[in-house]
């Protein structure tokens, strides 16, 4: 996946994502959910791994490919940072 992060996870429903925290990969899955003020989201349960929440607050990131949005959702670019940019890079918000 070539992914972009991205700090509007009100997009991702329905999308496949990354979840990633202190820039190692923890899950990789399709959005099942996301909470209203988008500070949580859920990955749907997918083979062996059950359903699992994520919050913004405990340092957990959403990354991206654009193609993999939503037809509806999909931006014409997340981001113009590549993957796994410099920290202060990766702070970008997506395009709406």
């Amino acid at each position: 996946m070539n992914s972009y992060r991205c700090d509007d996870w009100g997009r991702f429903v329905g999308a496949e994502v990354e979840i990633r925290r202190r820039g190692r990969l923890v899950r990789a899955g399709v959005v099942d959910a996301v909470a209203a003020d988008v500070a949580m989201l859920w990955l749907a349960a997918d083979g062996t791994e059950s359903r699992r929440i994520f919050e913004a607050a405990e340092g957990f990131e959403v990354w991206a490919d654009s193609h993999d949005l939503p037809e509806k959702r999909r931006p014409a670019a997340i981001s113009q940072q590549a993957t796994m940019p410099a920290p202060e890079a990766a702070r970008t918000k997506c395009p709406r």
